[in-house]
């Protein structure tokens, strides 16, 4: 049995007429007769009763009609890093949504920590965080990745400087950082390289969002490393620069507790697997 065969016999089920489902589901009424058939063959069960006049469900189809609304629709609540709100995770759950657009899907903006700590609590069915999970109770799989680059103000030697930037460029520069509480080690890997080659910076502002942090870099507070998708913002105020070399990706992993068997949650991990591994699909801070 396929999602699409519980979806074809609602349609029928909720209007009582092959006609009407068959137009709203762009299929003819013979193929969709036939999927409903093969579905009772399968269920060895009778779902309608049909006659030329009337089609009525039967009550084995009425006790099936809430058994498949139930896998059809629900609730999903996801957590998500603001910055990863995408044209690619936009495809996703369009999708997700257009499969199963009875499901009443909420999406919470939360740092990474936070949504780890929710997960585990169960306020949340999903997540996508940055890496590692390391809690036993979670599963999670890799859903993408993208390079860092650099966000200065326009008016910031950096952004002025020709030529490709190098790690001692940074030296002597203030930081503008996310909150620490909210980082899960996101600029580790940027302040090791800077250190290597010996240039040090210095944390001069800490926002608690997105936007307050790209409004602190365009107002000349310091620079901060980011995702290549910030960049999407186009802002007139800021430069997005290319860092050096030697900065492995970000990734973004998807996060679901190992207990939860819910089935809405099964059909939104398998919405991923289509997506999974796509180019540059997100960004933090």
């Amino acid at each position: 049995m396929e999602l699409r065969h519980l979806r074809y016999f609602v349609a029928v089920a909720e209007g009582l007429s092959f006609r009407g489902a068959a137009a709203r589901l762009h299929l003819s009424q013979p193929a969709l007769s036939s999927q409903v058939k093969a579905l009772e063959v399968e269920l060895k069960v009778k779902l309608f009763q049909r006659t030329t006049r009337a089609v009525e469900l039967t009550h084995a189809g009425r006790v099936f009609l809430e058994e498949a609304r139930a896998v059809l629709s629900g609730t999903l609540r996801v957590g998500l890093i603001a910055s990863i709100a995408t044209i690619w995770l936009a495809k996703i759950l369009r999708d997700f949504l257009k499969q199963f657009p009875r499901v009443q899907l909420s999406l919470y903006d939360l740092p990474s920590p936070e949504q780890m700590r929710r997960m585990r609590d169960g306020e949340l069915d999903a997540a996508l965080v940055r890496p590692p999970v390391g809690f036993p109770e979670l599963n999670y799989k890799y859903v993408g990745e993208a390079k860092q680059v650099l966000a200065v103000s326009v008016k910031h030697r950096l952004a002025l400087k020709r030529g490709p930037l190098s790690w001692k460029d940074f030296d002597g520069e203030a930081l503008v950082m996310m909150h620490p509480n909210m980082q899960h080690g996101f600029y580790d890997p940027f302040l090791a390289a800077c250190s290597k080659a010996g240039a040090k910076l210095h944390a001069a502002q800490y926002a608690n969002d997105i936007q307050m942090l790209l409004w602190l870099i365009a107002g000349g507070f310091g620079i901060a490393p980011t995702t290549a998708t910030l960049a999407e913002t186009k802002r007139s105020d800021l430069v997005f620069r290319d860092l050096p070399p030697g900065l492995p990706p970000v990734q973004t992993v998807l996060v679901w507790r190992r207990k939860n068997i819910s089935p809405v949650l099964a059909n939104f991990l398998a919405s991923f697997e289509v997506f999974a591994g796509d180019s540059e699909s997100d960004s933090e801070p």
